[in-house]
C-alpha cells in the first residue's frame, strides 16, 4: 500500500469508528433505560394525582416546620484576630423531627394497605 492508499483507509476507520461510537452511545441510552425499568418492575406504582398530593403535603410540612427556632440547631462561635466573631460551625439537629412531621402528614393522606391485598 502507497501512502494515499493509507490516508484512506484510515479515513474509512475513522468514518466507520465514528458511526460504532454512536451506535454505542445509542445503546448504552438504551440499557440505561431498561436497567431503570427493571428496578422500577416491582414497585408499587402512583398515579400522578396521588404524586402530586405526597409532594404538597410534603412541602406543607417543611414550610410550617419551625426552622428559626435556636434550639433546632448545634452551632459554634469563633473569633477572629480582628475581634470579629463568626459563625464557624451549624448543625441542624432536629432532622428526626422534621422527617416525623413529613412521615405523619404522608400517612394521614394515605390509607395502609396489608401486602396481601
Amino acid at each position: 500500500m502507497n501512502k494515499e492508499e493509507l490516508n484512506k483507509e484510515i479515513e474509512k476507520l475513522k468514518v466507520s469508528l465514528s458511526a460504532h461510537e454512536e451506535q454505542v452511545r445509542e445503546l448504552q441510552s438504551l440499557l440505561e433505560v431498561a436497567e431503570k425499568k427493571l428496578v422500577d418492575a416491582d414497585k408499587p406504582k402512583l398515579t400522578e394525582k396521588q404524586l402530586q398530593a405526597i409532594e404538597s403535603v410534603i412541602d406543607k410540612a417543611v414550610r410550617n416546620y419551625t426552622f428559626d427556632d435556636a434550639d433546632n440547631y448545634e452551632y459554634e462561635m469563633a473569633m477572629e484576630y480582628d475581634n470579629k466573631v463568626y459563625l464557624s460551625h451549624i448543625n441542624f439537629e432536629n432532622v428526626d423531627d422534621l422527617a416525623d412531621e413529613i412521615y405523619k402528614k404522608v400517612e394521614d393522606l394515605f390509607g395502609v394497605a396489608d401486602e396481601d391485598e
